[in-house]
């Protein structure tokens, strides 16, 4: 069988590259082509455009790369004419995702999305979309599959594949920092999340010199740490996290894969005010963190726009950073509830063995 499959980010390349190991298992002989990155490429799929050339955020980004935008989706429009999948699998990045979605229906592809678009936080109409452009749906929160199946969506819950990941991890015995004095830090997976997350790490070093940082670095960005004071340690962001005392993470997957690696942690998050303003206006949640999300209260303290500065920051990590703190003893047993709901792994083969009996009988 044949296999496009379009993850529009990091996050995406991970989760994609687990279910690509898994469909190769399961079909030896499946043919794999897309948009992704090192991860999915390593797992013998022919990345036809990186990921990162994708990485537009907030409104103005969108605005500013409009010309861009309707090269990319020609081009996908394209590739898959030529390669004639069996199927096309879309892997989160909803903005992106549904409007390519709705040009391989429109060309007569059968169409699965694995990690649903989020619109139980924002623009729910979106539903339509996929109801319209989407043959198969795989979520991954247990509330999200009767949001969906009310809608008449052919629908699977088939668990969190980050608990796949958090899991397949093996610590690299060799990590040079494992004295547990350090804190980690996570500016982003994309340009414009670590352009506003830096500025504000370089002053909180500066503010805490007794402290040791770490930034667990994206490679593909490696030009922007380059006038860094702060340490930066590339493709080993599980250990730079597993092994530090608290993290600062930028709201995102990483929020959710740190806590179930246990670490506390403050979130936050800094964007373009015209795009902040809208999201404000549009967003129906009460917390940008996966973690607050799931847990559906307030476990991990969020700093977002102008509260995160360093003079916050520093007054959070010295809470977490006391083991003896009401607030490092609530986080820990907020994670263990979390890792609870998550429920066990094995996501991304159920996702596998799900879209593979899925294309094999649209191919009869």
């Amino acid at each position: 069988m044949k296999y496009f499959i379009l993850a529009g980010e990091k996050s995406g390349d991970l989760h994609g590259s687990n279910l690509v190991k898994q469909i190769h298992l399961i079909d030896k002989k499946a043919e794999i082509k897309g948009w992704g990155g090192d991860q999915m490429k390593s797992e013998d799929v022919e990345i036809l455009v990186h990921h990162q050339e994708l990485a537009i955020m907030g409104i103005l980004g969108v605005l500013k790369n409009l010309i861009r935008l309707k090269r990319l989706f020609n081009l996908f429009s394209n590739q898959i004419a030529e390669f004639k999948p069996d199927t096309v699998i879309f892997i989160d990045y909803g903005g992106f995702n549904l409007k390519a979605a709705k040009i391989a229906k429109l060309s007569g592809f059968y169409t699965q999305f694995y990690i649903a678009p989020k619109v139980w936080a924002w623009n729910k109409n979106r539903i339509n979309s996929i109801k319209k452009w989407v043959d198969q749906l795989y979520v991954i929160f247990p509330f999200e599959l009767k949001l969906f199946k009310d809608k008449d969506i052919s629908t699977h819950y088939i668990g969190n594949p980050l608990k796949d990941a958090i899991d397949a991890f093996v610590p690299n015995p060799e990590f040079l920092y494992k004295n547990d004095t350090y804190v980690a830090l996570l500016a982003g997976s994309r340009q414009q999340e670590i352009k506003a997350s830096l500025p504000v790490f370089e002053e909180l070093v500066k503010e805490c010199p007794e402290k040791d940082f770490i930034i667990a670095g994206v490679p593909e960005f490696r030009n922007l740490y380059e006038n860094s004071h702060i340490k930066v340690v590339y493709e080993q962001t599980y250990d730079v996290i597993g092994c530090s005392s608290a993290a600062v993470v930028t709201s995102g997957t990483a929020t959710l894969e740190t806590a179930l690696l246990k670490i506390p942690q403050i979130v936050v998050y800094k964007t373009d005010w015209l795009f902040y303003t809208l999201a404000k206006m549009l967003i129906k949640i009460n917390y940008i963190s996966l973690v607050n999300i799931i847990l559906n209260k307030k476990a991990v303290p969020e700093l977002i726009q102008h509260e995160f500065n360093s003079k916050n920051l520093h007054a959070e990590l010295s809470k977490l950073l006391d083991k003896t703190s009401i607030e490092y003893t609530n986080q820990k047993n907020d994670y263990e509830n979390l890792i609870e709901l998550i429920g066990p792994s094995g996501a991304s083969q159920l996702a596998a063995e799900k879209i593979v009996l899925f294309t094999k009988n649209q191919a009869k």
